[in-house]
């Protein structure tokens, strides 16, 4: 171990520049891809907020200094102009402001039950779990390029076609239900698409800066659009037509530009330099061929027998199945436990996320400078980063243990670290772990790993369901003593058996070698051998 910096050579060459270059262009498309997914996924959970009429069985209470009174509904039925309340006899005549909202449209509710609102959730989710493993087989098969932009194109479609709910009466449950099982389906292909594209593209001592790039998307889209989602239905008539119509528009906006500024491989690429080309395609291994692959030329043998590969799944399996319930129930224990208000708390998320685009990008940054220099191997450096990204969140279960509004201070600071440790495993942890390890089939095993990973996640949802009947400490408890021991089992797993290093069955070289020993085999093959027919 030392502290020079590795420089590789190719043919003599030192290694193209990374800005500006065409691969470093491709991440910023891949973060622009990732932007419009997760406001695509985020709008509706968002909206709804906005899109519900609350004030049907809802009962109003206004404070006045020591004063605290009931309003009825009744009271409260306009909600454009500024009235006067008379409580009793007295001369004091309080003065109630209501926000008056602006915009083209006139406000339009909808009365859905909370049964109906977590399934109009839930269908992304349905959707989702579905095209994990199509998704890596065909961006395997096709390439990523095409894989990236049938799915946007039909998740913005889809998009703008819920703004029709607003000219219905009766059917815009059902229709609501459709457009987000089918968002879900369309962004299922996403993940393991990048898993496999970077295979191709990035070379190890770059796929960690890359990645994490590229990654940032998600969480800047998802602070973004919360941001934008909170203005638009605080301030604006029908502010949720607007963020469906906005989030839809982004996606052919990204897709005027992914089309011809990318391509399958280095090797189709129409503007890329030939050293870049060279630098990529030597160093990965990649022919730019496109492969066949079927289920049974996957090597499950060996998928099922390396230790690393498996330490990674689970540890993948265990973070996921922690994120995914935080980032839906972070809302509830920020308002229902520690009692912040509804405004402060989309402040407080919305800062997180961005503290999660941080702690992604600078690992990722920080990992390749490492691995360059000498300082660390890559095994090391994954290791480290995967670690921290499980073992802080078990730490910030055991603060969440003693936080409810007496705490809220420390219960806000969880929060934020949560978030913020999240962010390293997309870096330089298990998100980018499989296209060093299995780079031939990193969009495959990706999504077997995701579609296990999101089952876990809807599993949590269902336990939290039957644990936590009041939104009370007591029973959160139980939930994050669950989730603790599961980040903790992850990260210690991946501790002792992870690897940075490719498996030599699952090279792009092993797998090229392969295919030209059986082309040779069938080429010296005697033209006069007969083939024997048992009748």
């Amino acid at each position: 171990m030392g502290t020079g910096q590795t420089i590789i050579l190719v043919d003599g060459e030192a290694p193209p520049r990374f800005i500006p270059s065409t691969r470093f262009t491709l991440s910023l498309l891949v973060f622009f891809a990732l932007f419009v997914q997760y406001s695509q996924r985020v709008n509706l959970p968002i909206a709804i907020v906005c899109m519900v009429n609350r004030t049907k069985s809802t009962e109003h209470q206004v404070s006045f200094n020591r004063t605290t009174s009931i309003i009825n509904n009744d009271l409260t039925r306009n909600y454009n102009k500024d009235f006067l309340l008379d409580f009793t006899t007295t001369t004091i005549k309080p003065v109630l402001t209501v926000l008056q909202k602006r915009g083209f449209l006139e406000e339009k509710k909808f009365n859905w039950i909370e049964l109906q609102q977590q399934i109009l959730l839930g269908g992304y989710w349905a959707g989702y779990i579905f095209t994990q493993i199509p998704g890596g087989w065909l961006a395997t098969t096709l390439g990523a390029k095409w894989v990236f932009a049938g799915s946007l194109l039909t998740s913005s479609i889809a998009s703008l076609m819920m703004t029709t709910m607003y000219m219905m009466s009766s059917t815009h449950f059902t229709l609501m239900f459709a457009l987000r099982f089918i968002i879900g389906l369309a962004h299922g292909v996403i993940f393991p698409a990048t898993i496999a594209l970077w295979s191709v593209w990035a070379v190890s001592q770059e796929r960690s800066t890359l990645a994490s790039i590229g990654f940032c998307g998600t969480h800047f889209g998802t602070s973004i659009t919360m941001l934008l989602g909170g203005v638009l239905c605080r301030y604006i008539s029908a502010g949720w037509m607007y963020l469906f119509v906005i989030t839809g528009l982004l996606g052919f906006i990204w897709l005027a530009l992914w089309i011809p500024l990318t391509s399958e491989s280095p090797s189709n690429h129409p503007t890329i330099s030939s050293h870049e080309r060279d630098y990529i395609c030597k160093l990965t291994g990649n022919t730019g061929k496109k492969r066949t692959m079927s289920l049974a030329s996957i090597p499950w043998k060996n998928i099922f027998t390396s230790k690393p590969l498996i330490a990674l799944i689970l540890t993948h399996i265990a973070n996921l199945f922690g994120l995914f319930f935080f980032l839906t129930n972070l809302g509830k224990i920020l308002t229902e436990l520690l009692r912040v208000s509804t405004q402060y708390t989309g402040y407080i998320l919305a800062c997180g996320f961005f503290l999660t685009l941080i702690t992604s990008l600078s690992s990722g940054i920080i990992t390749d400078n490492l691995v360059r220099r000498n300082i660390v191997t890559l095994t090391t450096a994954r290791k480290l980063f995967n670690s921290l990204t499980s073992f802080i969140p078990v730490l910030c279960m055991i603060s969440f243990y003693f936080c409810d509004h007496t705490n809220k201070l420390l219960g806000i600071v969880t929060v934020l670290l949560f978030l913020a440790s999240s962010g390293l495993g997309y870096g330089s942890g298990y998100c980018v772990n499989f296209a060093d390890i299995v780079p031939a089939y990193s969009g495959v095993i990706f999504g077997l790993a995701n579609s296990l990973a999101s089952l876990a996640a809807l599993t949590g949802n269902l336990v939290a369901g039957m644990l936590v009947k009041k939104p009370v400490l007591e029973q959160w408890r139980k939930l994050y003593i669950m989730f603790g021991i599961v980040y903790l089992f992850g990260g210690l797993v991946f501790l002792l058996f992870g690897s940075g290093v490719p498996r030599k069955w699952a090279k792009f070289q092993t797998i090229n070698s392969e295919k030209e020993k059986k082309l040779n085999d069938e080429e010296i093959v005697p033209m006069t051998e007969q083939i024997q027919v048992k009748v």
